[in-house]
């Protein structure tokens, strides 16, 4: 009888093992709102006190060359959706945009304000994998017809039309103001409550209760986004702290230690519920820092020129982080470029999926090899497109080609091509389109291909100042 036991309880552990080994890897995506490139300690910043996000790099691989799909938060999200560039897509701006500036020499084209239903996004083919999907926090990408719980995803939580908060302190804005959160106050919460904070509850809740199913968690913070509001105590706590490469702003630092303090919860969590060895985490941001606002700036892109809204690396490159279990070396450093679109393939070949369900994703490239260690595959370049204006007519519409070290930027407003080699100048402080005519005209025709291959919409010359 014993060894009949014996047997049975050998057997019971086995198919424990073998039901682990066979069940799909957890999928828990972290992105941040206006987060810079250098908007923390792993990424350089010597006055943003992130340890969190800290051990976080140092048990995955840190990439110091990733980047956003738009400088603005809108084509972004529609980008990690989809696996497609904004351009093929047509949502080329934030929802719903500007007007362009009345002494412009363009309008800006009719453009895509909502994400279509007909796309495939990332949430559907997970589910389709058997994944339980969840968003929470922004969403930004249409009216309520377009929203998570029509694409893909069987919670929702916080997401709407808004593209910032009204308040991040509890209940987040009057229920009248377009900015208020959707649906998140009526969930609980008290004066005094924090934006960030109970996002992180919520995401907690989430992983509790799935916590024995495969389960994609699209964990979109509000934060750094204006209006600059963060947690008194934290914000004492920076306020003797001296300024660094520009980042000097207190109420900012704050909000960066909340976020922080919400990834440290959220990795505690899988620890404490053994989920860590079967969950990918990936930290990342919709574009780059946002310069424009804030006494003193809310932060600063350095080396990096320029900030969020611009063609130049400050406004497309992000921060990211992946730790993927079974793949990745804690501590990595990867130079190798990636861009928002490359998540929708990654994810779905992590997840096991057939090579046929990522075919949607026509622009994403799976960085799975750079994951570990070996040769990124090969594509032609990385490419950006902004037919619009910005933050009041300064930034203007622009087109940008990276292939290699070079990068192409076109200004339409001006009709001026400037080119830079970002292994020299990763400042883009010197402008070679005159001394090197060759490779300009070059990247120039790059530039113009693509254009042509994804149906970019191109801004409408006026015919005059009065249309």
């Amino acid at each position: 009888m014993s060894r009949i036991i014996s047997s049975l309880v050998i057997s019971f552990v086995l198919a424990l093992q073998l039901a682990a080994a066979e069940r799909k890897p957890n999928i828990v995506f972290i992105l941040i709102d206006d987060m810079g490139w250098a908007d923390g300690g792993c990424f350089g910043s010597k006055y943003y006190q992130t340890p969190q996000i800290d051990a976080l790099a140092a048990s995955g691989v840190r990439f110091t060359s990733a980047y956003a799909a738009c400088a603005v938060c809108s084509p972004t999200r529609a980008a990690l959706m989809t696996g497609k560039y904004p351009a093929r897509l047509h949502i080329t701006d934030w929802i719903p945009g500007e007007d362009a500036p009345k002494n412009s020499r363009f309008k800006i084209p009719a453009w895509q304000e909502h994400l279509p239903l007909e796309e495939t996004t990332l949430a559907t083919a997970l589910k389709q994998l058997g994944y339980t999907t969840a968003h929470l926090g922004k969403w930004h990408l249409g009216a309520e017809e377009y929203f998570p719980q029509h694409q893909g995803f069987d919670t929702n939580i916080a997401g709407g039309e808004t593209g910032h908060p009204a308040s991040y302190f509890w209940p987040y804005g009057a229920t009248n103001n377009p900015h208020h959160v959707p649906g998140l106050a009526e969930r609980g919460g008290e004066k005094g409550a924090y934006l960030t904070d109970q996002l992180t509850d919520e995401a907690l809740t989430f992983i509790e209760a799935n916590k024995d199913k495969p389960f994609y968690l699209n964990f979109c913070h509000y934060a750094v986004h204006a209006p600059l509001m963060g947690k008194q105590e934290l914000i004492d706590a920076a306020a003797d702290r001296p300024g660094s490469d520009g980042q000097s702003n207190k109420v900012y630092a704050a909000m960066m230690a909340s976020v922080d303090q919400s990834v440290g919860r959220i990795v505690k969590k899988l620890d404490e519920l053994h989920l860590a060895d079967h969950t990918l985490v990936i930290f990342t941001s919709d574009n780059g820092g946002a310069v424009h606002f804030g006494q003193p700036p809310a932060t600063s892109n350095y080396p990096m020129r320029n900030g969020k809204g611009s063609a130049y690396e400050g406004g497309l490159r992000v921060p990211l982080i992946v730790k993927m279990p079974g793949v990745t070396h804690g501590g990595s450093v990867c130079d190798a470029p990636v861009i928002t679109m490359d998540f929708f393939p990654t994810l779905l070949e992590y997840a096991r999926a057939d090579q046929s369900a990522s075919r949607t994703a026509v622009d994403g490239v799976s960085f799975m090899p750079l994951l570990r260690g070996e040769s990124p595959r090969s594509r032609n370049g990385f490419f950006w497109h902004y037919p619009h204006y910005w933050n009041g007519g300064k930034v203007s519409p622009y087109s940008v080609a990276h292939v290699g070290d070079w990068k192409l930027i076109r200004f339409y407003e001006t009709g001026r091509e400037e080119l830079y080699n970002l292994k020299t100048d990763l400042s883009e402080t010197n402008d070679l389109a005159a001394a090197n005519t060759y490779q300009r005209k070059a990247m120039s025709a790059r530039l113009d291909a693509w254009l042509k291959q994804v149906g970019a919409q191109m801004p409408v010359l006026r015919k005059n100042l009065a249309e």
